[in-house]
């Protein structure tokens, strides 16, 4: 999720289960403790092209968060003298927790077991901005508005938690309903999957990988229909789609694609140019362009050299 729902979620656990006890410093450092597993954003100042490969892996992975949490818990100790050890740890790993979860009901996919594994699970719940989730969580700050109502905060944000709850419940049983919609379209046939897009979780993209074309579609789980979008031609299992995927640049990228799709343009002067780009970051609701497209020259005799085409 973006930056802005994990301060908010952080913000809600403190109000609504660590303030009354330990007083206002917890809401402070669980909204830090909420953000942080972003600390392998770091990455993205590298210039390195596969930065974004290793978003939500070091700083996300369950071998890594120990030692994450043990540091801001001892710089949080430094600050607040009085302060438990035990309570900091306990209100930052509550919110370390929240953060993963949050991360991985959306499609971008979390390494929980970064270095031991490349893998990156998913629950394709939510899309990564979530107008509904973060209005979920910032309606009790409206109690600020006025003295007498700021006592219910906590009870508010409580609320606010059950309602999130009760929210991606639903967005999980839409989810399955649209993926059920979608094999019934199609007959089930080929690679399938379906991914959130933005503004409402009752639309879903479908895509559906056969040989030599993918085939994405809108799927509306709220009125059970599912409308067929753009079929895209996808090279990749000829010579050279199959070199750079060999490439150690490309060995990268395909742990992070989920479906990616490779398109070859020959050149006139031999060789080819070869292109990705990975369905989960497309949208068939928002006009956009596409990011995260990687682009490979393919010279004759020598292996594919990536560059970045787009990040955003």
């Amino acid at each position: 999720m973006d930056p802005v729902t994990h301060t908010l979620l952080g913000v809600a656990i403190g109000e609504a289960f660590f303030r009354p006890r330990l007083g206002r410093r917890a809401v402070t450092v669980a909204a830090w403790a909420a953000n942080l597993p972003d600390i392998d954003t770091v990455v993205l100042l590298t210039g390195d092209p596969g930065a974004v490969i290793l978003r939500r892996s070091f700083g996300h992975s369950l071998v890594l968060l120990p030692l994450w949490i043990a540091a801001l818990t001892w710089l949080f100790k430094r600050k607040y003298e009085d302060m438990d050890a035990r309570d900091l740890a306990a209100i930052i790993a509550v919110n370390c927790g929240g953060h993963l979860f949050f991360d991985l009901i959306n499609s971008f996919g979390v390494q929980l077991l970064w270095p031991f594994s490349t893998a990156r699970p998913e629950l394709a719940m939510i899309f990564i901005i979530d107008l509904a989730l973060a209005g979920f969580l910032a309606a009790p700050h409206l109690a600020r508005l006025k003295e007498s109502w700021r006592p219910q905060l906590g009870g508010l944000c409580q609320a606010a938690l059950v309602s999130v709850a009760f929210y991606l419940s639903m967005a999980f049983t839409a989810r399955q309903m649209a993926v059920a919609l979608l094999a019934q379209e199609t007959g089930g046939r080929g690679f399938q999957y379906a991914f959130p897009e933005p503004l409402g979780a009752h639309r879903w993209r479908g895509v559906v990988k056969t040989d030599g074309e993918w085939k994405e579609y809108l799927v509306d789980s709220s009125k059970r229909t599912v409308t067929a979008g753009p079929v895209l031609r996808d090279d990749g299992m000829t010579g050279p789609a199959l070199a750079a995927k060999e490439t150690p640049f490309g060995r990268r990228l395909m742990t992070f694609f989920k479906a990616p799709v490779w398109t070859v343009e020959p050149k006139a002067e031999g060789g080819a140019t070869v292109s990705v780009r990975d369905l989960r970051f497309d949208s068939l609701v928002l006009p956009r362009a596409n990011p995260f497209e990687y682009v490979f020259d393919a010279a004759p005799g020598s292996e594919p050299k990536p560059r970045r085409v787009r990040i955003w």
